[in-house]
């Protein structure tokens, strides 16, 4: 079972992504909502713990359950990462040579931030277990190393405490309860912390997940309707309002808005589910770990070497330009590069569960 019009609104949430990361430039610099939006990869979390749960919670039973399922996702994540991390280090090499024989460039070459270290972090995914001073590399990617920990750290959960979300829930959140009031509520954490934020996120739509389960909605198309078109503009407007005092509470909001979704009992929920936009979602793994090379290179081309004004103009082209070239390598590597590792049939597009988001 996918669930397609979710996984639409991850294929949006990813797109706010990108614009969060270009929130620098005068024309988006108004927008409270563009930056914030690096919350939406707290919406990846949630809803990864929602899938993870209903595609692999009765396949967790033992200690040897666990090999395979991490295994899997292992296959699921790095093929693009890898991909991405080479592609980064070839920019690199290639802005050495640009700074050297063509124009002085302001960005460090090889940075603190892209060192050879660094890149061996990035190998091993543990470039987000607090072992840097900031993101490194292909920064976004910070989730995937997170996710791909969190992953054990459930199906060791599952095993070792026989499934018992009760068990489960009150060491976790226990724990996670004691960083979030020492930390003023704070959730956004990356590098450092990151897998504090993950797992916090993961476990609320495993629960998210549980409890859609237990719910039996008796609501017309036209109520279902209405609750889906208040739920998203409740999100655009507290992802705007947010502090990062209040950044705890958004994953119980995504889950909310996750489990209504998931339904697809009402008009909005079935225009997400259409095709077109899901296919959206199916891109959102690339989107996320593509843009910043493909943002980096076109700022490079345009504004570096071209000599493109910053103006009004110039800026709207470069954010085209942006979200152009990422969807269309994300095409690529979606088709060729991410589902390298998987089998003949759970290659097949219709059959690819949704995974993140990493990210």
């Amino acid at each position: 079972m996918r669930f397609r019009a979710v996984d639409s609104f991850r294929g949006m949430a990813a797109v706010m992504v990108i614009l969060f990361h270009l929130q620098h430039l005068d024309l988006l610099s108004g927008s409270s909502f563009v930056a914030k939006s690096d919350i939406f990869v707290d919406f990846f979390f949630v809803l990864s713990g929602f899938v993870m749960t209903h595609s692999n919670y009765a396949k967790i039973n033992n200690l040897s359950s666990i090999k395979p399922f991490v295994v899997r996702r292992f296959k699921r994540l790095y093929p693009l990462h890898l991909f991405t991390l080479f592609l980064l280090l070839f920019f690199e090499t290639f802005r050495y040579g640009i700074d050297r024989y063509v124009v002085h460039l302001s960005n460090t070459i090889f940075g603190p931030d892209r060192t050879l270290l660094a890149f061996i972090s990035n190998l091993t995914l543990t470039q987000a277990l607090d072992l840097f001073d900031t993101v490194t590399w292909n920064g976004p990617s910070w989730s995937i190393s997170v996710e791909f920990y969190t992953y054990i750290i459930w199906a060791i959960c599952l095993v070792l405490f026989r499934k018992n979300l009760l068990v489960i829930c009150s060491i976790c959140f226990s724990l996670l309860a004691w960083f979030i009031i020492s930390h003023q509520g704070n959730i956004i954490y990356t590098y450092d912390y990151g897998i504090v934020r993950c797992l916090y996120s993961f476990l609320i739509g495993m629960l998210a997940y549980r409890l859609s389960q237990q719910l039996s909605f008796a609501y017309t198309y036209w109520q279902s309707t209405g609750i889906e078109i208040l739920l998203f503009g409740l999100t655009i407007y507290f992802v705007s309002q947010f502090t990062h005092s209040e950044s705890w509470l958004m994953p119980f909001l995504f889950a909310l808005v996750i489990i209504v979704f998931s339904r697809e009992a009402g008009a909005f929920s079935k225009v997400l589910a259409s095709n077109r936009l899901e296919f959206l979602g199916k891109l959102s793994y690339s989107y996320y770990l593509n843009h910043t090379l493909v943002l980096s290179v076109l700022d490079l081309l345009l504004f570096k070497i071209i000599k493109v004004p910053h103006s009004s103009l110039g800026e709207l082209a470069y954010v085209c330009g942006c979200l152009l070239g990422t969807h269309l390598m994300s095409v690529f590597t979606y088709r060729y590069i991410e589902l390298i590792l998987q089998s003949p049939s759970s290659a097949k597009p219709q059959k690819v569960a949704t995974h993140m988001a990493t990210a």
